[in-house]
């Protein structure tokens, strides 16, 4: 157990870092980065925290509610930091991937828990691959970056939670929410998008994730 004063020390550590605007380093941990995120975006924690937890609470058991809730402030992390500086941060992707295949197992009723973790596993690692060969090939062919590294952690991301379908589902969700908002703001003179613009996929994937894990269990 942690000494109090060493409890009382990384609380304020880490309020100072909620109330900087400097980029925490890779190895910080998964709550400075949230903290931050939300931080630099100027959201309150308190309202999308609250709906999410909310929205969980009425649809799944107390248990898995909160996973839901956790797992949804993560991708949202995930989706702001990505929309405002094109960074998925490691720190809130990769723990995730094991974290989903631990939920996947306890998700578990009806089969053997340690086949279920290892169809996940076989799903976070054919959606990375699937999404690391459309990076290069997309590289290669148009002599540009298209998809990031932050997006291929994120599609084994999808894997480990919601297996090869809801990998693809979420995909599929992603781009057509892309490809909507990218229209709107085009047609409402609000940005102008073209063929080399980047956009953020990470903000419509990461949510994407989520949504299709919540469908899959609600």
């Amino acid at each position: 157990m942690y000494p109090q004063n060493h409890v009382v020390r990384v609380g304020a550590q880490l309020n100072e870092l909620a109330k900087s605007r400097i980029k925490p380093k890779g190895s910080t941990s998964t709550v400075a980065w949230i903290s931050w995120v939300l931080r630099v975006s100027n959201v309150s924690i308190g309202v999308p925290a609250a709906i999410l937890a909310a929205v969980s609470f009425l649809a799944l058991d107390p248990a898995l509610a909160l996973i839901s809730t956790a797992f949804a402030l993560a991708m949202l992390a995930i989706a702001i930091s990505d929309a405002r500086s094109f960074i998925v941060p490691d720190p809130l992707s990769l723990p995730a991937i094991p974290a989903g295949l631990l939920v996947s197992g306890y998700l578990a009723h009806t089969v053997e828990s340690s086949w279920v973790i290892l169809q996940h596993l076989f799903a976070a690692i054919v959606s990375g691959l699937f999404l690391l060969a459309i990076k290069e090939l997309y590289s290669a062919i148009r002599k540009r970056e298209g998809l990031g590294l932050g997006d291929v952690k994120l599609a084994g991301v999808a894997g480990a939670w919601t297996g090869l379908t809801g990998f693809s589902q979420a995909a599929l969700l992603a781009s057509v929410v892309a490809m909507v908002v990218i229209s709107l703001l085009n047609a409402s003179g609000a940005k102008t998008y073209r063929s080399t613009t980047p956009v953020p996929f990470g903000a419509y994937f990461a949510p994407s994730i989520w949504l299709i894990w919540f469908a899959q269990n609600a």
